[in-house]
Parts: C-alpha cells; structure tokens; sequence
C-alpha cells in the first residue's frame, strides 16, 4: 500500500514533492481505481478532463476489462479518448493513443508497456507515464474537447504514435502534419453514420505515415526519427464534422506551449474548485473532499460545441444526428444523480445547474422525451423519470432561467403516456394507473422500486404543476404522490411486492435482495419516501417506532440473502463490508435515510451516522460503492458541510454534522455562506448548540433560501450527544403535507 499512499502526496516523475496545499493539487485522479467489478472502490477512470469536459482522456490499462484502468494493472497500453460514464455503462467515440518504438502491428495488449505508479504523475489537469518498454515518457494535458500532448522517446528512428480505432484514420493534410479520424464504436445511444470526428496535428515532421485496416476497424502508426527532443501532438475532437474538430482545436490551443496549456488547465481547476473552501482538515481529508469535488463536476459531459461564429450548436443523438443550436449534455444516471448530485450543482453552481437543463429540455424538444440514462443518447436503463425532481427541485429552488412551460409539458408526459421502450424510465405506467401500484406479475423484476420511484417522481411533477398553477393537475399527481402507501404491508412493516389481485408477492424475506427491489432488498426501499417522511412515520408507528427502526437497520447483522440475484453482486459484499447493519450506503436508495433521524427528533444520531459513512466508506483510495457519475462524491460534499438535501423537489436542506472547522460556500451575487464548527475533532461530532447570524438557532433543517442570502452558522461540537438541541417539536422539518 505504500507506494499509493507516496502516489497520492503528488508524485512526479522523477520523484515526489512536499504535499501541496493548493486544492487543485491535492486531488487524486487515481483514486477509485483499487477496485474492480467484484467489489468496488469507485470504479472511476483516471479522468484527465477539464471540468464537465467533452471529452475525457484517461491511461489505459487493459481494455478487456472494466474499469479500463485498476491500480493492481502492471501493465500500459495507451491513452484513451473516452466517453464512458460508468462501469456499467459501454463506451463511445473511444480511441487509444500509444507511443511505442520499434514494431507496431499487433494487439493493444501485444504493444503494452511495464510501468509503475511511482514513475506516474496523475492531476486533474496533466497526466504523465514513464513506459518502462519503450524508454519513453508520455504527457497530456486536457481542453475541454482536446488534449495536447507530448512524447519524449529516446535516441531512434523507429519512434511512433500509434492510433488504434473502430472506424477510420488517414493522413488528410501531411504538409502540415495532420492526420485524421472517425471514431464509430458505439453500442447503444445513437443513431447509424454516429462517429466523433478527430484531428491530430504534430509539431514536427513524420517520416511515414503506416495503416492496417481490418473490417471496421483501422491501426495507423506515425513515424519519427527521434533524437531526444520531445514530440508534441494535439488531438482535436468533435461530434459535429472533421472541420469543426479543426475549429475545436484552433481554439483551444492556438499554440504548442505545453507549459502554457498545463497552467490553463490547472487554472481552469482552480476556479471551479474556489467555489468552495474548507478549513481544518487534514491532509487525508483535503484530498478526499477536493476529490470528490472534482468527481462532482464531470457529468454530466458537453455535447455542444460553439461554431466559427460563437453559436452554440450540438449534434442530436435525440433526433437522428441532426445538428441544432443550443446546449446538449450527456452521460449521466438520473437515477442515481437526482438525489444529490443535481442538488449540488443547483446550490453550488445554479448557472451551470440552468444551462443542463436548458440541455435536458433541447433534447425533449428534439426527441420527444426527457434524458433518463443519456449516453450519448436516450438508454432504457433503471427506473423511474427522474429529470422530473431535477427539473422541480432547480424550479423550488429559485433556477427560472429555463422554460416552465416545456418543463411542466415534458415532465406530465412522463407521467401520463405510456412508453413501451423505456426510455422515460416508466415502463408498465399503464398498470401503474389502473392500480397505483406496479404488481409483480406484471413486471417480474422491481416493482415495488418502480411503485416507490413513481410516487416521489409524481410529487416532483405536482410541484411544478403548482408552479404552473394547474391546480387540477396539482391536485392529481399529490394524489398520486401517496400511491407508496398500496405497497406497505402492514403485518411485516415493509415495503412488498403485491400481485395484481392484491394478494402479497410469498414467500418473503426482508434480507432478500433482487425481487421486488432494484439492488437491494426491504430493509433498504422502505425508506423511499423522502417526499413524504411524517406520512411513512405514521405507517411505521409512530415518530419513536421510526427511530427504532432506524436503529436496528443499522445495528442488525450484515448478513446478505442474494434473493433473485442466485449470488453476490458486488453492493452485497461492500454492505457486508461497511458494517453498518443493513443501511447501504454504497448504492443510491439509501442516502438519504440516515436523515430520517430529524424527522424522528433524535437528530445526534444523524450526526454520529453522516461521520462514521464520512470517515469510515471514504479514502484516499477512493470510496466503498460506485462513483456513478458524481452521485457518492457530491454526497460527500454536501455532507461534509454539514447540511443535506433530503428530498430534492423541496427547498429543503437537513443538519447533519460538518466535518470541518469551517466551509465556505461562494454564491451568486457576491455572498457567502459559511460554516463553522468550533471543537470540531473525530471525536468531537455531536452538535452542542448552534447560531445562525449570531443568534440561537435550534432547528435541525435549512431553508434554500437561507443559504442563499449568505451568512453564517456556527456550532459549537463536542464528543456526546446533546439530546436537546435540535430535538423540540419545532426544530423537526416541516411536513409539507399539512
């Protein structure tokens, strides 16, 4: 372990630095990659990428596998023009960059290289190699649809950069040194002649230009006579045309100062990340937090690109490959970012909040239904429609900068029409409102998950029917809204499957995962009524049964029944693993639920909870669970301030337990929000008293509107709990529902 552990305090080739204090520097793209399918450590790639960048380019390590890139790999096959958002997830207009010396023709795994981590330097905004085979160092610098990169190879004239591609490559303009190329891999997501066009220049002249072509796939190799000088290269890409990769990289590098582009980059970073600061932490803790505020502000991924004018255009995967004016975004798991992700980014950075979603509704407009799992188009992939609670939660929230009339029109068609390909993310919709639940026999797999998810993704539609003033249709879906209640089983006090003829699904078990459930089993989907916490109190028993069944969900043996699944997928050994009962945090479902505790007025416990998952499911290393798409790391953010956005589509936010001394949020407008936390320590986690603006505050949940308008909140922290504060029958959050 030690040799990650030297990694992640900045290495360079040539040796380590004293740790940087500059939050740029202190994040560690190689985190998440420990781990693998079986189970996860964030199963991230190491992206070098500029914030919510086009394209990603990331080291690969062999392609064969998912991740691409794992810590425990000896070997290095290239780098990798990427689009994939996730493990689970197949990639797109990808390509590999290798540099070798000597034979080219082969595999990508037969001109592999040996290389070490210590001989590797990985930053958000450069990325370098040693490879051990060929004696030569590679580096990348990235743009937000480019990278310019470098190649120092030794003494030879056998040197060459390797273009390894599913579609085209061909030497276009050599008088200037250009080669170009249409990446075509696609599996899902896009409609036929798809391709993300490439245009690589060089600062020197090849002396040969080599191409092996088989089927639909083309190898070319560009020769060099080196002599110790390094190579530069930059890599133009587009999704619109070859000339448009052209203009992309005209753009954004005018020139081949590599020096100059690092610095642009890392200031790119720098920028982005002053949104935020914190003080107090550790070294372990600074780069963890900036980490994952890195990971936040990836996805979802640019799909637009300005033209030779400035106008911003995009090639719609939506809409047969068209092109059209206006901002487009993809690769994103709505299901899993809905519930912090887009959250952050409607608080942290609302502009960049309301130009997604400008996006979402351009690809309504375009393909006639809202992006659910887009990559790069629409996939039928999870459950529930849940560009429904983005679009209401940034609406409650203040974000107007987007059309309320074709968000409410997009948002009721998912609610109300049918769609047999699932691209809503509601398939069996008819059963659901002839019954107001999904039944089991109708869909085999997750239903009671669907019956869940719809009812909250119903509440989010009632919300911006309100704001609509479509009072019937408000009326309707906050009816709808309940539909959780035809799916609780009061007898076992659970969440169940239920037949069509309202019998329950037998036999049961709530251990049992799969079913019913989407990963996951009864304990962890009970809690899925984040819209409606007072009313799933009343079912439980009662605010004191809410709290005991909290407790013993945490408290209860790990043990995990793989139930329809046959086996162990990798979420069952990472609860195991975390030793918090059956509460999961290491897939989406639950992230909420350690909050429920405010609405049960025993708010110490949240705080002691929110810590253990803080200090104990996240690393250097990376993270128990899946990245999915910024999800575990903006939960991490947020949570790390001390507040938390329980149900996204009320404006909202819970008190938890802030891990800093102190964080400070820069805001529109100017202000600031901060919050500071006076004896703070590991020990010392528990909320002693509070003031908000100087005065006494004691309730346990924040207003939007309060952060917003900036100011201060101060704790005072200790090491037990104090039962009192935050426990009154008015610092409990309010129930929307009276």
């Amino acid at each position: 372990m030690k040799h990650r552990t030297t990694l992640i305090t900045a290495l360079v080739f040539g040796g380590p630095l004293t740790f940087a204090a500059e939050p740029v520097d202190t994040i560690n793209p190689l985190s998440g990659t420990d781990g693998d399918t079986e189970f996860s450590r964030g199963n991230t790639v190491p992206a070098i990428v500029a914030p919510f960048g086009m394209t990603t380019w990331a080291p690969q390590t062999d392609e064969s596998v998912s991740p691409f890139y794992q810590m425990k790999h000896k070997q290095w096959e290239g780098i990798r023009a990427t689009h994939q958002p996730s493990v689970w997830i197949r990639d797109y207009g990808d390509f590999l960059v290798t540099p070798v010396v000597g034979e080219w023709k082969g595999t990508r795994k037969s001109r592999a290289s040996a290389f070490s981590h210590e001989k590797e330097t990985a930053k958000a905004y450069y990325y370098s190699a040693w490879l051990d085979r060929y004696e030569t160092k590679v580096e990348l610098v990235p743009t937000e649809r480019c990278s310019l990169m470098r190649f120092t190879f030794p003494t030879t004239d056998q040197a060459a950069v390797v273009f390894d591609n599913e579609g085209e490559v061909e030497e276009f303009d050599p008088a200037h040194r250009k080669i170009r190329g249409a990446a075509r891999h696609v599996t899902f997501g896009a409609p036929g002649g798809f391709a993300m066009y490439f245009v690589a220049e060089f600062d020197d002249a090849y002396t040969a230009f080599e191409i092996e072509k088989k089927e639909k796939k083309s190898t070319a190799a560009v020769r060099f006579k080196s002599t110790g000088k390094a190579v530069g290269m930059k890599i133009g890409t587009s999704f619109i045309s070859y000339e448009q990769a052209e203009l992309n990289l005209r753009r954004e590098l005018p020139d081949w100062d590599f020096d100059a582009a690092r610095d642009r980059s890392r200031a790119t970073w720098a920028k982005e990340l002053a949104t935020v600061s914190i003080k107090g932490a550790n070294e372990d803790q600074q780069s963890i937090f900036y980490t994952a505020l890195y990971r936040s502000l990836q996805f979802p991924r640019m799909f637009h690109e300005p033209d030779e004018s400035g106008k911003i255009r995009h090639y719609s995967p939506f809409a047969n490959g068209k092109l059209f004016d206006g901002t487009l975004y993809t690769d994103n798991g709505l299901w899993d970012t809905y519930r912090t992700a887009f959250p952050f980014l409607a608080l942290y950075y609302p502009d960049r909040s309301t130009d997604i979603l400008n996006g979402w509704l351009n690809a309504y407009r375009e393909g006639g239904r809202l992006p659910n799992w887009p990559s790069p188009g629409n996939r039928p992939c999870m459950i529930g429609s849940h560009s429904d609670s983005i679009l209401a939660d940034a609406w409650v929230k203040g974000l107007h900068g987007f059309d309320l009339k074709d968000a409410y029109a997009a948002v009721r068609k998912n609610a109300t029409e049918n769609d047999a390909q699932g691209w809503a993310g509601r398939d069996h919709l008819n059963e659901y409102l002839a019954k107001s639940y999904i039944p089991m026999d109708a869909r085999k797999e997750a239903a009671t998950s669907c019956t869940l998810e719809y009812a909250y993704d119903d509440y989010c539609v009632s919300r911006l029917a309100k704001a609509m003033d479509r009072q019937d249709d408000f009326k309707l879906f906050s009816e709808r809204a309940r539909n959780y209640h035809n799916v609780w089983d009061p007898q076992t006090g659970f969440m169940r499957g239920k037949m069509a003829d309202g019998s329950w699904n037998e036999p049961f078990d709530p251990l049992a995962w799969g079913g019913a459930y989407v990963e996951g089993n009864a304990w962890q989907w009970t809690w899925s009524v984040m819209h409606d916490p007072y009313g799933l109190m009343k079912l439980l028993g009662g605010r004191e049964a809410m709290a005991k069944k909290l407790d013993d969900l945490l408290s209860m043996p790990t043990t995990s029944v793989v139930g329809s699944y046959g086996h162990k997928i990798h979420e069952m050994r990472e609860v195991e693993h975390a030793k918090m009962g059956q509460y999961a945090h290491v897939n989406e479902p639950c992230h909420h639920v350690l909050y429920f505790y405010n609405h049960a007025r025993q708010p110490w416990k949240t705080q002691a909870a929110v810590r253990r998952v803080m200090d104990e499911l996240y690393d250097r290393n990376g993270m128990i669970g899946d990245e999915d798409t910024g999800q575990m790391s903006a939960w991490y953010v947020f949570n790390a301030a001390g507040f938390y956005p329980f149900c996204p589509g009320n404006p909202n936010y819970l008190i938890g337990s802030p891990l800093f001394q102190e964080t400070a949020i820069q805001l529109t407008g100017g202000k600031t929000f901060t919050v500071r936390a006076a004896n703070n320590s590991p020990q010392n986690r528990y909320i002693q008293s509070a003031k908000l603006n100087g005065k006494p505050f004691t309730k346990n949940w924040l207003s939007h509107e309060t952060i917003v308008a900036g100011g201060t909140l101060e704790f005072e922290m200790g090491s037990q709990p104090n039962e009192a504060w935050g426990s009154g029958e008015g610092d409990a959050p309010p129930d929307e529902w009276q």
